[in-house]
Order: C-alpha cells, then structure tokens, then sequence
C-alpha cells in the first residue's frame, strides 16, 4: 500500500501534458550512458487535500519516473527567488513493464529535489534517481497552478 500522494490520473485531477526537457545525466564509467535526452512531453497534475504537484516524464533510458513535490514547499521556500532543496516522492516505472504492458511501479522513496519556480510557472527541477542518475527537469506549470 502506498502511503504517499495518488499517483497522476486520480480521479479528482487535470492532467496537463506539457512540453518540456528532460535531461539524464549517468556515469558512463559504471553503464550510466552519460548525458542521454528524455521524452520531451511532460504529463502534469495537481491533486488537492493537500496540493501536491504530480510530473510524470520520460527519461534518458526509457523509464517513467514521477516525482510529487507539495505546492506549499515550492511556494514557501521559492519566495526568496532561486533554488530551494525540497523533498519530494518519487517513483519509477521501467521500460520493460512499459513494452509489456503489465507489471508494478517501484516507489523508490523520498529524494530531496533542487527546485525553483518562476513567477510565470516555469518550473525547473534536479535530484538524484533511484538508480544514481541525474535527472534534470524543465516545464511550465502554469496552467495547473492557476486552475
């Protein structure tokens, strides 16, 4: 059972799909690949009680992560302009369950995210995935958050 927000595509949210960057960044020394382009669509909700902003993306390897960040942190602590560390939920689900079709996602746990949010709802986010990867994030949250 997961004790964290629901993921996106609950019932009570608008999902946007938005484009975006997605940039992952591996050590190629132990297979990470190096710096590798993601999906450059970003799937986008915002769930309510308590509002949490949910962003579902492609990486350079082919998986879907989502990473769920509370408006609240990037509000509060982004007033000050600049990045701000926030933990945010994330989860991952592999290429392998995605080409079948079938199979579970992996709740990798909390992960603290670098986080800044412009006044126009550009939203740039960096943290370090479940497997070592730097994950790099570039959108527009805009909409969502003037819903």
């Amino acid at each position: 059972m997961n004790d964290g927000p629901a993921l996106p595509g609950s019932d009570d949210e608008n999902v946007v799909v938005t484009p975006g960057d997605v940039t992952s960044i591996g050590d190629p020394a132990t297979g990470g690949g190096g710096v590798a382009t993601g999906g450059a669509a970003i799937a986008a909700s915002l769930t309510s009680d308590p509002d949490v902003l949910n962003i579902a993306f492609v990486t350079g390897s082919g998986d879907v992560q989502f990473i769920q960040v509370a408006v609240a942190d990037l509000i509060q602590e982004g007033a000050g302009g600049g990045d701000v560390v926030v933990d945010a939920e994330l989860t991952a689900l592999s290429g392998d369950v995605i080409s079948s079709g079938s199979g579970a996602a992996t709740p990798i746990g909390t992960v603290a995210v670098a986080a800044n949010l412009g006044e126009h709802g550009d939203l740039s986010l960096s943290f370090v995935d479940g497997d070592d990867h730097l994950q790099l994030i570039e959108t527009n949250v805009a909409e969502l958050l003037q819903a």
